[in-house]
């Protein structure tokens, strides 16, 4: 269980590091997918630890988000070459 949600975790921020909010729509999706099939195969048990890493996974996003600004304001990621709109 412990594994799972680590994965899950390290997965997210990565992600969370590198990538979009879309990337976290999929990556949310394919892992409440996992959950669904894991409760099938398994029962009702696993269902626990399949909510566990689906909390990782977003945790673990917000946490790369954190960790790209340090970055970032540190001077060693390049900012987002994305256009920022104009408020």
């Amino acid at each position: 269980m412990i594994t799972v949600i680590a994965l899950h975790l390290l997965a997210g921020a990565v992600a969370g590091s590198m990538f979009t909010v879309r990337t976290l729509l999929v990556m949310v999706g394919i892992v409440l997918v996992e959950c669904v099939a894991a409760t099938v195969m398994l029962g009702v048990a696993a269902l626990l630890c399949s909510v566990g890493g689906l909390v990782a996974v977003q945790i673990g996003y917000l946490a790369g988000i954190y960790l790209r600004s340090v970055l970032e304001h540190m001077g060693i990621a390049q900012p987002s070459i994305r256009s920022h709109h104009p408020r």
